[in-house]
């Protein structure tokens, strides 16, 4: 046994993740693994020299920078020249490198969709969303709330490695049920009920489907805003603008979902053709805009995830290797049939769509909007993790520059979520949270996934173990 693991080495990371699998599928105490096999550098006084920063502020890239933590802190940051390494720190010269904010994801799911069975990926999301860099995920509904809340219970106790979670909760619709596992609140009443119960269990965001009224969604967020809590939405049957009018925080996936632009539509009624008939909307009218400046004016911050919206596109839908080598056997084999018939499986997004998706989102931040981003993991091969560094490659696509993509993902994130003063940028006195590239993602956008090391509250985390320990489990969990 010894000669095995030493030939290995992570054979008893797998023999360890195995167990948790199990034991967190039946929500039983257990001995947890610990983060401990994964961190490369634990966290103390640690110097990190001469790279490339990418603070979140949007600013500049900056050369030659150099960036001190101490403990779960980040203690000082700027030009290598002036910054004073202590005597005793570690030092990790990584020049030819670049280090940005740990990535905030803002619609992520411990759960794979989009194929014959639902799955939980109750091992391989956090480990796939820690080890390509999203340090905090707000799981904008969750199939199995119940385990979600375990999970960042673990989490955040250090029992497992993954992101910080903010818990949605269950879905929110007019009917209960489907694979996703719906509540239904059909009163105003219903609705202030099942927000207080899923409060006191711990979810601090609530996020509906496209079927309930305007009166039951604000009274959701009313009962959520007393208590400090926060509410989004996959929206058809209320639209952005009404959405943003009753106070929602966060609207999901933007243009391709708002159902402001489908001619004839019915108040609170889900009309025909949602997220098809806006191919043919003219971004420049003068409708268009009044809407986003409605939607700005009301408050309500709008998550990205064009990532997963081009899995569905027939002229551009790739599938990712690296990301395909997560899935057990059973499941690849059912994505990449998916994937060969994406053209014929009755939703798709043809590139002009995608197109003017990204368009209104410049046109939403030009106005004054606070754009964040999330993976929304599917069916079609868009996996935890390397779904978030696509959505960077395509906000840059988008006409965002390279800094700009970066801030949507992390400071943006952190404000919508609030808690932007604890994370979100490099700055000093701010958790560290920081993610190091191999290369310059700036100049090349695809270097953004040549990921070396994750620290997550100043623990430096290893990305290839993470990888390795998830690596064909999705579907089998």
């Amino acid at each position: 046994m010894t000669g095995i693991l030493a030939r290995h080495p992570y054979a008893v990371l797998a023999i360890l993740l195995a167990s948790l699998s199990s034991t967190l599928g039946a929500q039983q105490p257990t001995t947890d693994p610990g983060t401990a096999p994964f961190i490369a550098i634990p966290a103390g006084l640690v110097a990190i020299t001469h790279v490339q920063l990418i603070d979140g502020s949007g600013s500049p890239a900056k050369p030659d920078h150099t960036v001190i933590l101490r403990g779960d802190r980040i203690e000082a940051v700027g030009p290598s020249a002036d910054i004073a390494v202590p005597a005793v720190a570690r030092v990790l010269d990584l020049r030819g490198h670049s280090v940005l904010p740990g990535l905030v994801g803002l619609h992520e799911h411990t759960y794979f969709g989009g194929v014959g069975r639902f799955t939980d990926m109750r091992v391989s999301a956090p480990l796939l969303y820690l080890a390509l860099g999203v340090t905090t995920a707000m799981t904008a509904g969750s199939r199995s709330p119940e385990f979600e809340l375990e999970l960042k219970r673990r989490v955040d106790r250090d029992d497992i490695p993954g992101p910080r979670f903010h818990v949605s909760g269950p879905y929110l619709d007019i009917a209960a049920g489907g694979p996703v596992n719906r509540v239904a609140v059909t009163t105003p009443a219903e609705a202030r009920r099942a927000v207080a119960e899923w409060a006191e269990r711990g979810a601090t965001w609530f996020k509906f489907l496209g079927g309930a009224s305007r009166a039951v969604m604000g009274a959701a967020v009313e009962e959520a805003h007393a208590r400090g809590l926060k509410v989004t939405g996959h929206l058809c049957s209320v639209t952005f603008t009404e959405a943003a009018a009753l106070g929602m925080d966060a609207l999901q996936h933007g243009f391709i979902t708002n159902s402001d632009y489908v001619r004839g539509k019915r108040p609170d009624e889900c009309p025909p053709g949602n997220m098809q008939v806006q191919a043919d909307v003219d971004l420049a009218s003068g409708a268009v805009r009044e809407s986003i400046r409605k939607i700005v004016a009301g408050g309500s911050a709008v998550v990205s995830t064009l990532g997963v919206y081009e899995t569905f596109d027939p002229e551009r839908a790739r599938l990712d290797p690296r990301a395909m080598a997560m899935l057990a056997p059973a499941t690849r084999r059912e994505v990449e049939e998916t994937h060969a018939r994406v053209a014929a499986r009755g939703f798709t997004v043809p590139t002009r769509l995608l197109k003017k998706m990204m368009g209104w989102e410049r046109m939403f931040v030009a106005a004054g909007g606070l754009l964040g981003a999330g993976s929304d993991p599917w069916g079609t091969g868009y996996l935890p993790g390397f779904g978030n560094l696509r959505n960077y490659q395509l906000l840059v696509e988008a006409g965002f520059t390279p800094e700009q993509a970066v801030q949507i993902m992390t400071l943006n994130g952190a404000r919508i979520l609030g808690v932007d003063r604890e994370l979100g940028s490099i700055a000093p006195g701010k958790l560290a949270d920081l993610v190091v590239v191999q290369g310059d993602p700036v100049r090349a956008p695809e270097e953004i996934y040549r990921v070396v090391t994750i620290f997550k509250g100043g623990a430096g985390y290893d990305s290839a173990r993470l990888r390795a320990a998830a690596r064909g489990k999705v579907g089998v969990e």
